[in-house]
């Protein structure tokens, strides 16, 4: 599942354009492993809120991609302190 994660977020930080159908995959797989996961939980409900170009209440892709690349780091400290 790791891999799987960390191959859509890259796909998403990498991308000119990214699209909200990627943005949703990330979103439902970050739920499904981690329900109960605060810090995660808040990446589920701004990947929710994910429009390219913005708009009130929504993020725009630079927002995405800035917590995306903090859930990737969140993700690999919470690897290594198991």
């Amino acid at each position: 599942m790791g891999s799987n994660v960390a191959g859509m977020t890259d796909e998403f930080i990498s991308s000119a354009n990214p699209s909200i159908a990627l943005a949703n995959e990330i979103e439902v797989t970050l739920d499904n492993f981690f329900p109960d996961d605060d810090y995660l939980q808040h990446t589920v409900e701004m990947l929710a809120r994910y429009h390219p170009e913005g708009g009130e209440y929504l993020f725009t892709t630079d927002s995405i991609r800035l917590r995306l690349q903090e859930t990737k780091e969140y993700l690999r400290k919470s690897r290594r302190e198991r």
